[in-house]
């Protein structure tokens, strides 16, 4: 569960956010500032997005549709047959399939899903370049590569296709070790939609029957 949420952030956990001059692209790491301090302003946000992931070796091609809500810390994301939310306190996740919710605690520290961090966190620890400037239709379009400082991470570059016109991030690569690509793709963002704090908890009444297993 923890992996599916850290893959969503792209992996990048990383505080570092000291560039070096003589590596990294001035215009890209300008491009994602930019685009960090606007996601900042945002108080609520809903992103819909398609995830991928593509391994040769492992003959792996899979996609899934999801969704992510996020309001301050507390968090609701949506993909396959999961839903796992939090209120920064606790965390719950349900399984459509099973009818089941685990129920855990929240560590804040260890976890943590800010609406700051959500699609912002690309200038922290990496050395950034611009590979490619395209128009699609009437919108400037740039793609970012990103290295890692930390090698020690297991992923070794991650792709940015960024809408320049609009300010938006709207597709992300991660290039594992492994030889795995995972594939980003939001088709739809929505800033400060109005969300109830309710809507990060779990309410067994919607749910009928509904095994809880309590590992707190």
């Amino acid at each position: 569960m923890k992996n599916l949420i850290v893959a969503l952030l792209l992996l990048i956990t990383t505080n570092t956010i000291a560039q070096n001059k003589n590596n990294t692209d001035k215009s890209a790491e300008k491009l994602l500032e930019v685009i960090s301090n606007r996601y900042k302003k945002f108080q609520t946000i809903k992103a819909d997005f398609i995830y991928s992931i593509e391994s040769k070796a492992e003959n792996i091609n899979e996609k899934q549709k999801g969704s992510i809500h996020v309001k301050g810390n507390k968090f609701r994301l949506d993909i396959a047959n999961q839903i796992i939310m939090s209120d920064n306190k606790t965390m719950w996740t349900y399984s459509k399939d099973a009818n089941e919710v685990q129920v855990s605690n929240y560590d804040a520290q260890k976890n943590p899903i800010r609406l700051d961090d959500i699609f912002t966190m690309y200038n922290k620890g990496f050395l950034s370049k611009t590979i490619e400037n395209k128009k699609e239709g009437k919108n400037e379009i740039t793609l970012i590569e990103l290295t890692p400082k930390d090698k020690k991470k297991n992923f070794f570059k991650i792709k940015l296709t960024v809408d320049k016109t609009n300010q938006t991030i709207i597709k992300s690569q991660v290039f594992d070790k492994s030889g795995a690509i995972h594939t980003y793709l939001v088709s739809n963002q929505f800033p400060n939609i109005k969300l109830d704090d309710k809507f990060f908890v779990f309410d067994s009444k919607k749910y009928p029957n509904c095994e809880i297993i309590d590992l707190r």
